[in-house]
């Protein structure tokens, strides 16, 4: 043990489950709060027992003994407590329970300084899960990680299937139009595995299409954006940049880049097909 580290033995004959584990929590803290006086005596054995004192685990005492008196609460042999009230333990937070032995059990917990620095840590750990995740709260993390859960689901039995919904590189070329003189457009929105999937299609179309604008979407709850322009097009004064912020209107987001390459992201899934309609309009008006 330290001051912000203990451990807890006691005799169960099952692991603990979350609610009672937060239970424990809740209680630990509700004394705490209460600030409660702690008083430690030294006593013999015989008056321990007869004062009521707890003895765990059938262990073997010297004739002198050390009890902690919790005011109002709790009387107990411990050689481990060095506080005077029970606010001075600060906080309270379980980190581990688990199996020592036949139907015996062990609470890892942190106290004080331990406790905010695991509480901080959490609250950090939560913070980047929910921006990996692209949720606005914590509150939603749950619902989009299911979401996910259930994308890489299906898009795993489209891979098993041979299933990808994608049309082939060369097909998207064919299908190229030209929204201005010298402007070719390959535009299409489907349901890529991933961001890193549609760019790698996009690197593919670019090798095939050469001179061009290539705008791919990514159909799903936060559709994405991605836009290239070829070199020379870029040096006539199209921008993927400007195409990406025309294009993030309709689906409600936001994005940029540099004149060559861009992308964003939204949150309106139903809107994905007017942004790259978006991306050719702003090409006839003059890029």
């Amino acid at each position: 043990m330290t001051p912000d580290y203990l451990r807890f033995d006691f005799p169960f004959d099952r692991a603990l489950t979350d609610d009672e584990n937060r239970a424990i929590e809740d209680e630990v803290r509700r004394i705490i709060r209460d600030d409660r006086p702690v008083t430690v005596a030294y006593m013999t054995m015989a008056q321990a027992i007869e004062g009521g004192a707890d003895a765990f685990f059938d262990e073997k005492y010297g004739e002198t003994v050390r009890t902690v008196r919790v005011a109002d609460y709790s009387f107990e042999l411990c050689g481990g407590t060095h506080c005077r009230a029970t606010g001075q333990i600060g906080g309270f937070v379980i980190t581990g329970e688990r199996s020592i032995g036949s139907n015996t059990r062990r609470i890892d917990a942190v106290t004080g300084d331990g406790a905010d620095a695991l509480v901080r840590e959490r609250l950090a750990l939560l913070e980047r899960a929910v921006a990996a995740a692209g949720t606005p709260a914590p509150e939603s993390l749950p619902g989009r990680i299911e979401t996910l859960q259930e994308e890489l689901r299906e898009a795993r039995r489209r891979l098993r299937s041979g299933e990808t919904g994608l049309p082939r590189p060369g097909d998207l070329v064919a299908a190229a139009e030209e929204v201005a003189p010298g402007v070719r457009l390959v535009a299409f929105a489907g349901p890529f595995a991933s961001i890193d999937a549609m760019k790698s299609v996009a690197k593919d179309v670019r090798g095939a299409l050469g001179s061009g604008v290539i705008a791919l979407g990514l159909d799903a709850d936060e559709p994405h954006v991605f836009v290239t322009v070829s070199d020379d097009l870029v040096a006539r004064g199209v921008a993927a940049g400007d195409l990406v912020r025309a294009a993030v209107a309709p689906i409600d987001g936001k994005g940029g880049g540099r004149p060559e390459m861009a992308q964003g992201r939204g949150s309106r899934r139903e809107g994905l097909s007017n942004a790259l309609a978006a991306v050719a309009e702003h090409l006839r008006n003059g890029h």
